[in-house]
This record gives C-alpha cells, structure tokens and sequence, in this order.
C-alpha cells in the first residue's frame, strides 16, 4: 500500500455506534470545557446549601439544594442522551454506510473535500476516533478501518497536519 493513498473509512451508522458516539464525546467534552469548573463551583453552592438547610432545618432550600445536584450528576446527561437519541432517530443518516476517504488534501465525504485547515481535531477515544468539522462530529470505531495500519495513517497524517489531540 503506498502512503499516499487514501485512507478509507467505512461503517454503518446504527444505534450501537450512536450510542458509543455519545459516551465518548460527552466524556471527552466534559474534561476539556470550562464548564466543566462551572459545574464544581455550582455543585459546591448547592452542597453548602443543603448543609445550611441541614443545619438550619430550612426544608424548602434542603429540597432545592438536593434538586440542584441530582440535576448535575444524573438529569443532565439523561436527558441530553434523550435529545441525542430523538435526533438520531429522525436523521436521514440513520443506520446508512458512511464512507469518508482521508487524503493529504482533507478528508472526502461524498465528492465534498474538506480541507485540513477547516478540521478542528481528531481525537482517540478508546479504540475509536472522533473527528471534529464545523458543526460536526463523526465517531470512527476501530472496525470502520481496513487494518491498524490504515488507523495508525491516520493518526500520522493528522499529526503531521497539527489536528491530532491525544488526550
């Protein structure tokens, strides 16, 4: 195989890897935002106030505080996930074959190049990659390459184009 030829991914866009898809850019998204310290200084005021109403008898601000952190540590994300899940449900994409083609120009999607310089990063995440674009996320699994040495090109190219972000 020569180095310069492109690099093909291709896989089915189902459930099981919207699900996948999900986890890891909610996770990834979480650790590298600022609100992420946000949320400290929030779930913090909130644990402060259910102290004060602890200590003050205050049921009022006891039921608001532990409101407030249920919503930070469970709601927020179910209900994220729910909104995700109706959007994949109503996407033209679902459960279709994606196929992008990776080249020294940018990546291809359906005769479309996308230069390097409008690819914000391509990160790994497990045995997959996300691949940041615009508004625009795709979940690579480890299947959708032909072989690990395809996902090592990868890897390489986008380093060598400074859009690669091991974390």
């Amino acid at each position: 195989m020569n180095i310069s030829d492109p690099i093909t991914i291709t896989y089915t866009w189902d459930r099981e890897n919207f699900e996948k898809a999900f986890t890891h850019a909610y996770e990834h998204q979480f650790k590298h935002s600022a609100r992420r310290y946000i949320g400290w200084l929030f779930i913090a005021m909130a644990q402060f106030g259910v102290v004060a109403a602890l200590k003050g008898g205050s049921i009022g601000l006891l039921m608001l505080s532990t409101i407030l952190v249920l919503y930070w540590y469970f709601i927020k994300k179910w209900l994220l996930h729910r909104r995700a899940v109706a959007s994949f449900e109503r996407s033209a994409f679902k459960d279709t074959q994606l196929m992008l083609h990776v080249t020294e120009e940018g990546i291809v999607q359906n005769g479309t190049v996308v230069p390097w310089e409008e690819i914000q990063g391509v990160v790994p995440v497990g045995d997959a990659v996300l691949l940041y674009y615009k508004d625009k996320m795709f979940y690579i699994p480890e299947r959708a390459f032909t072989s690990l040495e395809e996902k090592s090109r990868l890897k390489s190219l986008a380093k060598k184009k400074e859009r690669y972000f091991d974390v």
